[in-house]
């Protein structure tokens, strides 16, 4: 896939990821937890991505957002579907982005106004999958004898 913006529907991912089975509670942490999880695997996708929340006030966490991504939350008269919806009905290339959720009415609506979709569950094992090779490479980058640091630069007697 080759998209130009991910747009990812929060909550939505959150719930349906079993990576945050026991987190939901601590909504704060698990918002951390799930922006730092997708952004190896959006990052993949597209140069863009949002990851939009419902919220109280309208805005975006600064201290979520990076680079490359950016966090939304939406006002406390819209929902999140409400602002991914505007997001791309406003593209100029819709055919660009895609959507992350699994929600059925939020996949039609956007998918008519030409953005793709993929739903939370293979999203959610996009991001297992980019997990797992990031930890062959640490592993294989230490290498096969199971090196540390310390082993190249060994303490002195001076």
């Amino acid at each position: 896939m080759d998209f130009d913006w991910v747009i990812i529907d929060g909550y939505n991912l959150l719930h349906q990821d079993a990576a945050f089975d026991g987190l939901r509670a601590d909504l704060q942490t698990a918002r951390q937890r799930l922006v730092r999880r997708v952004e190896s695997a959006a990052l993949e996708m597209a140069p863009r991505i949002t990851v939009v929340f419902d919220g109280r006030e309208s805005g975006v966490d600064a201290s979520l957002s990076a680079s490359h991504l950016e966090v939304v939350f939406s006002p406390s008269n819209r929902t999140a579907d409400g602002v991914i919806e505007r997001m791309v009905a406003d593209a100029q290339a819709p055919e660009r982005i895609c959507v992350i959720t699994s929600d059925r009415v939020e996949e039609q609506i956007v998918s008519s106004a030409g953005a793709a979709v993929l739903s939370c569950e293979s999203f959610a094992s996009r991001c297992n999958a980019v997990e797992r090779t990031a930890g062959k490479t640490l592993r294989v980058s230490r290498g096969s004898s199971g090196s540390t640091l310390g082993d190249f630069f060994p303490e002195s007697d001076e």
